[in-house]
């Protein structure tokens, strides 16, 4: 007697009929599985994990709760369209830094025109990065973006330090720090100085939107995905006004702050540093897709979606950047943040300041919605794939959400909102992003080489990705001229993960009561979460 589990294996996007069953030989139980449990599967990861596919591939498994093979009998709804796909990946790129602080960049380089080109240089750089990843995203079409590449490449250690950095420790501080400017804006429609507004109150608030988020994308999948589409363009409205503004000064005659042009540019390579630095990280939410393609309806769609997401993206950075330097002078751009309010109030009054206190609130929330959405979806492939515990695997039968994921982006929210002050940690942070985003492009070299017959619906020229590894190497080494006590303080944070890995994950060293603990959890928290 054989069981089926209908995984994806080898999958060919190009191909519209459905993949053929994975066999798998009698004697697994419901808790777990019995050694020849994997003798008909695929050639294994560079972990010894058998490469199986998943993330969004309708299935249907007879391991029970605490599977360890990668598939699963509840799988996430495919349900993403390209609308939706530009949406997400728009609206995880423009948080509230385009309203507020292009200052910082203005402020390194010295001057409007080196200020546009830089935003303009970030722009390509980063959809140099993002043609990268469409080769990587269209071979493997899952749910779980670098983590599955990395552990495709590499093995499962670096695929578990990118999921524990980049998504429990650098992903909770970004989420917290959008919920905490969202409570800023929302008190400054309503208060002329918004610390006026006690502490205690702010965070009630914050910690508020997020538990109400959070059920949000739980319960009503369909709805939020309408919701972020709303979000976005009304972010891509507010830009297009500030362009407008800005447009419209200039053809008044008004040309003085922009024709400074490149007069005193500085030319000091650590302002270049930071100044690239800060650029790139304001695009960096190109990367949130991959995260979740195994939900995406067609993987072939993705050049498709990337390629309106980036360019949107850059004409709206772009053209608002050059808008305030038109209204703005460089001591204005250089002195202060809020330059959407400033340039508003400027030419509209004090309903143009109080709009774009909403526009902001607005935006930042949107940006914390596709964070989490984009967070719980990466944890949700690290318990399917064996990175993480069973129970991040887990997905509720009903609303097909990985709700144990969810709850736990929501307490770990929770919790960076609760210390409150945490924007100084993540401003040295982005480094180690970067340094991943490289890792996954030297793995599809890597892949190239090892997987040579796996479909690649998308192969980009070898330009992308060596570019893509010089342009992380540069932004890793920067920070740690500027700021080497904080890069420090993030590479242990990042090898604090290594132990974790090899006893947690590899199980060396590791009592049996642990496995069985945790397989009862697993099964404890799918029973009480209505999820498998």
């Amino acid at each position: 007697m054989t069981t089926k589990c209908e995984v994806i294996v080898n999958y060919d996007a190009e191909s519209s009929d459905p993949p053929p069953p994975y066999t798998a030989r009698e004697g697994q139980g419901s808790g777990g599985h019995s050694g020849d449990h994997f003798n008909d599967a695929p050639s294994p990861n560079k972990d010894g994990t058998p490469e199986l596919e998943m993330g969004g591939v309708a299935g249907v498994c007879t391991c029970g709760p605490t599977c360890r093979c990668g598939c699963a009998k509840v799988t996430m709804a495919k349900n993403i369209t390209v609308v939706h796909g530009v949406c997400i990946i728009v609206g995880t790129i423009i948080g509230a830094g385009i309203f507020v602080s292009p200052n910082s960049v203005s402020k390194r380089v010295g001057s409007p025109a080196m200020s546009i080109l830089i935003w303009l240089g970030g722009g390509i750089l980063s959809t140099i990065g993002a043609i990268t990843f469409l080769e990587l995203g269209t071979m493997l079409p899952q749910n779980g973006g670098q983590m599955v590449y990395l552990r495709k490449a590499f093995g499962g250690l670096l695929s578990f330090l990118s999921c524990y950095l980049l998504h429990v420790l650098l992903g909770g501080l970004r989420r917290a720090i959008g919920f905490l400017t969202f409570g800023k804006y929302f008190w400054a429609v309503f208060y002329d100085d918004p610390t006026d507004v006690p502490e205690w109150a702010n965070r009630l608030l914050c910690i508020g939107v997020c538990w109400t988020i959070m059920s949000l994308i739980t319960i009503y999948p369909d709805v939020t995905l309408k919701v972020i589409d709303a979000v976005t363009f009304f972010k891509m409205a507010s830009l297009a006004l500030i362009i407008i503004l800005g447009f419209v000064h200039l053809c008044q005659g008004h040309t003085a702050n922009i024709a400074v042009g490149f007069t005193n540019t500085s030319w000091k390579p650590q302002e270049w540093g930071e100044a690239w630095n800060s650029v790139l990280w304001a695009y960096n939410g190109w990367i949130s897709l991959s995260v979740m393609l195994g939900e995406v309806k067609d993987p072939r769609l993705l050049p498709r979606i990337v390629a309106i997401s980036m360019t949107i993206v850059m004409l709206l950075y772009v053209l608002a950047v050059t808008s305030y330097h038109i209204v703005l002078d460089m001591e204005t751009m250089t002195s202060g943040s809020a330059l959407a309010s400033k340039l508003a109030g400027k030419k509209i009054g004090s309903a143009g300041e109080v709009f774009y206190a909403v526009a902001v609130a607005v935006s930042t929330l949107g940006n914390a919605m596709c964070a989490s959405l984009a967070a719980s979806r990466f944890l949700q492939a690290g318990g399917r794939q064996g990175i993480l515990p069973g129970c991040f695997g887990l997905v509720n039968r009903r609303f097909k959400t990985p709700m144990f994921s969810l709850l736990f982006v929501m307490i770990a929210s929770t919790i960076f909102i609760s210390f409150g002050n945490v924007f100084g940690l993540i401003n040295t942070a982005s480094f180690t992003s970067f340094a991943f985003t490289s890792l996954c492009a030297v793995g599809l070299l890597i892949m190239r080489r090892k997987y040579p017959d796996l479909p690649r619906p998308v192969k980009v020229s070898l330009f992308y990705p060596v570019a893509t590894i010089i342009m992380g190497v540069y932004l890793f080494i920067i920070p740690w001229i500027t700021n080497w006590s904080m890069c420090l303080l993030w590479t242990g944070l990042t090898l604090a993960g290594v132990p974790v890995y090899f006893v947690c994950v590899k199980g060396l060293h590791r009592p049996n009561f642990f496995v069985s603990l945790s397989d009862s959890f697993t099964g404890f928290a799918g029973k009480i979460l209505n999820s498998e």
